[in-house]
């Protein structure tokens, strides 16, 4: 399950992703020096445009434009499996107004996009990016013609205003802006003209490119704000701002600003450049509405998309969600994996098939223990790289398999996906055998030796030795943490899985108050792992195994705890990755980082790769049969929601 809030903080502080050139994320025009061109969307604009009915009518009624007038002057061509056909509803659900939901990776817009693979980068929102050799300097020119959903044409102006008057402002971000960092240096940003913007490093930072990619360059919540329209909320803009809020129940401006500018709050009328916009949010549902003016089309010049709009119920409690795609009340949903035999025996009656997609993680669950525990007997003891291979040999990856995945998962270790072109494939298997009495023998020699009953494990201070895993509930099933609290227990480690909800969870691990953790492992693929400190292996990330070290490494020393030489290493290492150029340097020092990684456990990985059966309603078109699913490649942003048809949009479930 995505929490309602993780994305933002998951990404606090990245700068970007790189694209190695020479591998397959993105081709090079060789005509053209150093410009990024489509792939996988060589269609030429179709000679005539057609759109929906319901806007057709407001065109004849002279309250809206000509498609024509609408669309860009080249607007983005989607390849689509089946020309569909207009009109009707799609359903879906959220745990609270304006929340996350699962079709909501559709509303990401980016300068640039890649498709389900994560293997290439083509131009979208923006149809040209240039750079120059040594990658200091990026150059993004916008679609001529690209609206905002209200008719406002995008330009330069919005990438600036969001940068200079958002980012920038010491009163909404006091610490700086967000992303684009390099150590403590900001990069410049400036216009060529009406139409492109320019992004200038103190130093390479070829990782842009990927970026362009990602939410953070998501046009209207992360990335270049509608100017026109919020700076009705900012008190540069309006001097009655503070007024304003405070009506609304907010102390301050800027706090009611920070709800505003990004996308996924309940806020009805912003301008949006998605193919929906929400119109409509209730304590009870969410309505996004159909974009006039989104960009794109399909072959046959038919403006996307093709359903007219989302209803999202809100619906708080987890048990109910579940029960509620179970018995057909969402056109397309995830199978909780323990309760596949009701979606299955309830199919018929609830008029949906099942489709056989895939989680995109390398693990479900993977645990990490605090390096920096507070207890010095417990961070002597986390800090021992044998009690952390001893758990890893203790999982039973095959039982985990077979009962909860029906052997269809990968037994590995959790590390980068296969398909990362530094990949070293022994480490899948580092650790990663059952092993227990491999694990018996390192424990003895990490200094936990048994009691007396042989039940459980003692501290080398002689008590008895507990730890607790705290943990948000996502996607993974609960009785996978159960057979590991008992493959642990069966050694002698006797832990206590503990759920609590995510912001209990992340406020002790930043305090460093946790013993333990886990997450999934996603944004394993190579156009999402090369986000700098970003990925979830980093100490800082949303498994929290370090943060003490990582204050040191971020201050330069002014805060935090130094860490031992190893990890200093590391942190270099990381660096200069980020900065590598060519591809040689790209693939050795990933390979020499993910190494450490993989090596020092500091992540002990479950099962990855799983399968996720998905629900989709009867009559629903242009749902893709087999599909890798995660936050590597923006969830639903890769399902290609906007081209999305009912057989029957007149009369659809």
């Amino acid at each position: 399950m995505k929490s309602d809030i993780s994305r933002r903080h998951f990404l606090y502080g990245a700068c970007a992703v790189t694209l190695p050139k020479g591998t397959a994320w993105g081709k090079l025009d060789s005509s053209v020096p150093n410009t990024i061109f489509p792939v996988a969307n060589s269609a030429s604009p179709p000679a005539r445009f057609k759109e929906a009915p319901m806007l057709a009518r407001l065109v004849s009624a002279s309250k809206l434009a000509p498609v024509e007038q609408r669309l860009p002057r080249t607007p983005f061509v989607r390849l689509v499996r089946e020309i569909g056909k207009y009109g009707g509803t799609l359903y879906d659900q959220a745990a609270s107004p304006g929340g996350r939901f699962h079709l909501d990776g559709a509303l990401i817009v980016s300068a640039q996009e890649t498709d389900n693979s994560g293997e290439i980068i083509r131009p979208y929102l923006c149809d040209r990016v240039t750079f120059n050799p040594d990658y200091t300097e990026f150059t993004f020119h916008i679609r001529e013609g690209l609206k905002w959903s209200d008719g406002v044409e995008v330009t330069a102006d919005d990438v600036l205003w969001w940068w200079k008057y958002e980012q920038c402002n010491r009163t909404i971000f006091p610490g700086g802006p967000l992303s684009f960092k390099i150590g403590n240096v900001y990069p410049e940003f400036s216009k060529d003209d009406r139409l492109t913007f320019r992004i200038e490093f103190p130093t390479s930072l070829r990782p842009c490119l990927n970026i362009s990619v990602s939410e953070w360059m998501s046009f209207g919540s992360y990335f270049a704000q509608p100017a026109h329209w919020i700076k009705q909320f900012h008190i540069d803009f309006n001097p009655k701002a503070d007024e304003e809020a405070r009506k609304r129940g907010f102390g301050s401006w800027y706090q009611y600003y920070v709800m505003v500018m990004d996308y996924m709050h309940p806020i009805v009328g912003k301008p949006h450049l998605g193919p929906w916009f929400r119109a409509i949010s209730t304590t009870t549902h969410d309505i996004y509405e159909r974009n006039p003016y989104f960009a794109e089309v399909d072959q046959e010049g038919n403006q996307l998309p093709y359903i007219d709009r989302i209803f999202v119920q809100v619906v708080e409690d987890r048990s109910l969600q579940t029960a509620r795609r179970a018995a057909g009340g969402v056109s397309e949903g995830l199978c909780d994996m323990s309760q596949i035999a009701v979606f299955t025996s309830n199919a018929n009656r609830a008029g949906y098939d099942i489709k056989h997609w895939w989680l995109a993680d390398s693990s479900e669950c993977m645990f990490a223990f605090n390096l920096n525990h507070k207890d010095p007997v417990k961070r002597h003891v986390y800090n021992n790289l044998k009690f952390r291979q001893a758990l890893s040999y203790a999982i039973d990856r095959h039982r985990i398999n077979e009962t909860l995945y029906f052997g269809q998962a990968k037994e590995w270790q959790a590390t980068v996906s296969p398909k990362v072109s530094f990949f070293n494939p022994t480490w899948i298997d580092y650790c990663a055998r059952y092993d227990p009495d491999e694990a018996d023998r390192l424990l003895d020699e990490a200094g936990l030796r048994w009691d007396r009953g042989r039940q459980v494990r003692l501290g080398p201070d002689g008590r008895r030795f507990v730890s607790v895993i705290l943990y948000h509930q996502q996607a993974f099933p609960v009785e996978l943490l159960e057979f590991v609290r008992q493959d642990w227990a069966q050694v002698g480690v006797e832990v206590i899985m503990k759920e609590t909800d995510f912001r209990f969870r992340e406020w002790t691990c930043r305090a460093g108050n946790q013993d333990g953790t886990c997450w999934n492992a996603d944004m394993v693929e190579e156009v999402a792992v090369y986000l700098p400190w970003s990925t979830k292996w980093n100490p800082q990330q949303v498994l929290f195994y370090a943060i003490d070290w990582w204050l040191w490494y971020e201050s330069g020393g002014q805060s935090g705890i130094e860490p031992p030489p190893e990890w200093k290493e590391q942190f270099s290492r990381m660096a200069m990755w980020y900065q590598a150029i060519t591809d040689e340097e790209y693939r050795r020092r990933g390979q020499e980082v993910w190494d450490f990684f993989t090596r020092q456990l500091v992540c002990i990985g479950t099962v990855g790769y799983a399968p996720q059966p998905v629900v989709v309603k009867k009559g629903l078109g242009n749902v893709m049969d087999s599909l890798h699913i995660g936050y590597g490649t923006l969830w639903a942003k890769a399902y290609m929601v906007q081209s999305y048809f009912w057989d029957d949009p007149e009369n659809h479930a």
